[in-house]
């Protein structure tokens, strides 16, 4: 199980934060590789990206359903991929900081099926460095707009 967390201060109070993660189409289009993303309600999208796995390349779509909206500290989602075997889960926490306030993006995504071992070998290393860009979009993009 790919998994892998990234903590960042941000230059902005923990209301400012939280008001962009939830937009959806905020911090959707963020994701390395991004293509598009289709909402079909606030709790429900579907996103497109191009995922660098080292040797393979791949456009990956991905249902995600919100699953938690906890005011002003948590959006949580569920990912389902639609074009290939996969499933996993991620979220990004806000945590009050001194003088910043803290972000902590999570993902965990599995391969599943006959080549989900071989998929989770090639994902050992893309989910890190996805999570780590993902968030520092984000902290990048809140500082920028405020």
């Amino acid at each position: 199980m790919p998994n892998s967390t990234k903590e960042i201060k941000v230059a902005a109070t923990p209301q400012q934060v939280w008001s962009f993660l939830i937009h959806v189409d905020q911090w959707a289009p963020l994701i390395p590789g991004y293509i598009e993303h289709e909402k079909s309600n606030d709790q429900q999208f579907k996103w497109k990206f191009r995922a660098d796995l080292g040797v393979i390349q791949k456009n990956i779509v991905m249902q995600v359903d919100i699953t938690e909206q906890a005011e002003h500290s948590k959006v949580a989602f569920t990912l389902e991929g639609l074009n290939e075997n996969l499933e996993g889960n991620g979220s990004f926490q806000v945590e009050d900081a001194i003088d910043a306030t803290s972000l902590i993006g999570y993902l965990d995504i599995t391969g599943k099926g006959m080549m989900g071992s071989v998929m989770n070998s090639m994902m050992k290393t893309y989910v890190p460095e996805t999570v780590n860009a993902l968030t520092d979009a984000i902290s990048e993009k809140i500082s920028q707009t405020e």
